[in-house]
């Protein structure tokens, strides 16, 4: 768990080659949070709330490439983008209807596994248990 007597803390650690940033909200999944974040990198998004509100998304050169619902995703040509994010294009699973879709499909470990398979990062239980470091952000400057 984050500390939350700062202004809004975020873990910034290592996960295989990969840069990690792992919060405890939706900072990190708003369009301009991502622009600013990929400017001279790629980066990627995996977000949801209790009520399953969600967003899978990517961008890279200071541009949002992509941005999915992850549970109800359509079919991979109503994206755009998505011929940028090959790894995402190849998870036939993932845009198989919500209908369609076996009981035991879990779209949060599909948005998190295909973040894995494009980066090579593998974040693991084990990892998550470990302690890393952490910034904290101001909220009114975060998406400047």
């Amino acid at each position: 768990m984050l500390p939350y007597d700062t202004d809004y803390p975020v873990l910034v650690d290592r996960c295989g080659p990969a840069t990690m940033l792992l919060e405890q909200d939706y900072l990190g999944s708003t369009p301009a949070v991502l622009r600013r974040l990929s400017r001279r990198a790629r980066a990627y998004s995996a977000w949801w709330s209790v009520n399953a509100h969600n967003r899978l998304s990517f961008a890279a050169g200071g541009e949002l490439i992509l941005a999915i619902d992850a549970l109800f995703p359509g079919r991979p040509e109503d994206h755009a983008g998505i011929g940028r994010w090959p790894e995402l294009q190849a998870m036939t699973d993932f845009f198989v209807d919500f209908e369609e879709r076996d009981q035991h499909y879990d779209w949060q470990a599909a948005m998190l596994a295909v973040i894995d398979q494009t980066t090579g990062a593998r974040l693991t239980g084990e990892w998550l248990a470990q302690p890393h470091p952490y910034i904290t952000v101001r909220m009114p400057d975060a998406a400047h």
